[in-house]
């Protein structure tokens, strides 16, 4: 079966990694905004993660929750300010570089359909439209929003439903992170590894990133040469 689509990841595939250490800066910054210890907001907010991207808390309740457990009632003067921290990290943190989108539009002129799978807070969503990602994605599919996420099958199977295609006539490039290589694998698409630099994100130890044997690039732009020689 000829290839009809590519489902893309986003952070560290089509974007940057998610910088550990640029968030963490800006979850200082909420701290003081919001008078509490850091190490304690820290690990307050590290327990919400799994609410966050299956789409359970918005902003501000995930603030709400947060200062809970830390004695704080924040006002809602301070619950804005720390939600605009939130969001203008995450609106910068989506915005591809030049090669991507060009990239992005070669395949698009081949004729192949482009999706996304991410697991990922409201915020995402929310501005996905203001990234230039948005004009070459067909099918954005955001955890928060289904309320499911990788490596859940299920996330890959609504990608393939949204963009009329069967798995098998899928590639799908990511990463690596939360098994989504595997899982593509698993229901039938043709799983790339994007390399990137693990050395400043959330989860730097990645099994099957050390293991891999399939198919790698380091960059976009490889995908058309790769997509050529499978055909």
């Amino acid at each position: 079966m000829p290839y009809k689509a590519v489902i893309f990841d986003l952070y560290g595939t089509l974007v940057g990694n998610f910088s550990l250490k640029a968030y963490n800066k800006v979850q200082e910054e909420m701290a003081k905004i919001l008078g509490v210890s850091y190490p304690k907001f820290w690990q307050a907010m590290g327990e919400t993660i799994k609410d966050r991207s299956l789409g359970n808390l918005s902003a501000e309740e995930n603030i709400v929750e947060v200062c809970r457990p830390l004695g704080v009632k924040a006002n809602r003067m301070q619950i804005e300010q720390v939600v605009f921290l939130k969001d203008e990290f995450t609106r910068k943190s989506i915005i591809p570089e030049p090669e991507v989108l060009e990239a992005l539009d070669l395949l698009k002129r081949n004729g192949l359909y482009t999706g996304l799978i991410t697991n990922c807070n409201s915020a995402v969503p929310r501005f996905f439209p203001e990234s230039p990602l948005s004009q070459y994605i067909d099918a954005p599919v955001f955890s928060c929003e289904e309320r499911i996420k990788k490596p859940s099958r299920r996330i890959y199977e609504i990608a393939c439903e949204r963009l009329q295609v069967q798995p098998q006539a899928c590639l799908y490039v990511g990463d690596g992170s939360d098994k989504e290589l595997t899982t593509a694998a698993a229901v039938g698409m043709l799983p790339i590894l994007k390399r990137t630099d693990l050395k400043d994100v959330y989860d730097p130890h990645r099994p099957e990133v050390d293991n891999w044997q399939g198919h790698v690039i380091d960059e976009i732009l490889e995908l058309s040469t790769i997509i050529s020689e499978l055909a």
